[in-house]
């Protein structure tokens, strides 16, 4: 039971609810082991339950629950994080009423908890100050260094500005120049 509560907290840490036991819709009990409701970004019903529940008892209970929200016209997604994993058949089978969320390991720790609920769970995106980051020209003079910046490196690095067709010109003229080539077009006829 204690993985159960583990479960609970990570989606407590997410901004979920937890709901009373037994799971009560339209006036019909359900013995989950545990339950929680998204409550700001997600609207997930999130159902949890162990390999302790026989599979047939898991089945019905899920199938009851499915018809239930739809007598009640709810619209919410049902997700069942299953601890101790699912065969393959009974996986299908409960695949027709939720999002089956399994959890291989009977006892597993919080990194395998995220990772199985992760859809359930906000994204924590990067500090836009690591993205934005520093300009990339700036960059990549400062990996250059001041002893091997040319005066070909600072055109080329320029031209990356205006893009890969500004960079393919300029290394073509620096490729010309440095096999005394010309732009110009010599004329057969003289």
């Amino acid at each position: 039971m204690a993985s159960v509560q583990e479960v609970l907290s990570v989606l407590e840490q997410a901004g979920f609810e937890r709901l009373p036991r037994p799971l009560t819709v339209v006036g019909t009990e359900f013995d989950f082991e545990a339950a929680a409701s998204g409550t700001h970004t997600s609207h997930d019903l999130v159902l949890v339950a162990t390999d302790q529940v026989p599979r047939q008892r898991l089945r019905r209970l899920v199938a009851g629950l499915a018809r239930s929200l739809d007598l009640a016209a709810s619209r919410r997604p049902v997700s069942l994080v299953l601890i101790g994993g699912v065969a393959a058949s009974d996986r299908m089978e409960l695949e027709r009423y939720a999002r089956v969320l399994p959890i291989a390991s009977t006892t597993p720790d919080i990194a395998e908890i995220e990772k199985a609920v992760a859809v359930l769970l906000p994204l924590n995106l990067p500090d836009t100050e690591l993205v934005n980051g520093s300009d990339p020209v700036d960059e990549v003079m400062e990996a250059l260094g001041p002893l091997n910046t040319t005066r070909e490196h600072i055109a080329l690095i320029r031209a990356a500005a205006d893009g890969p067709d500004a960079v393919r010109e300029a290394l073509r003229r620096y490729a010309n120049e440095g096999a005394s080539w010309t732009d110009e077009v010599e004329d057969d006829d003289e």
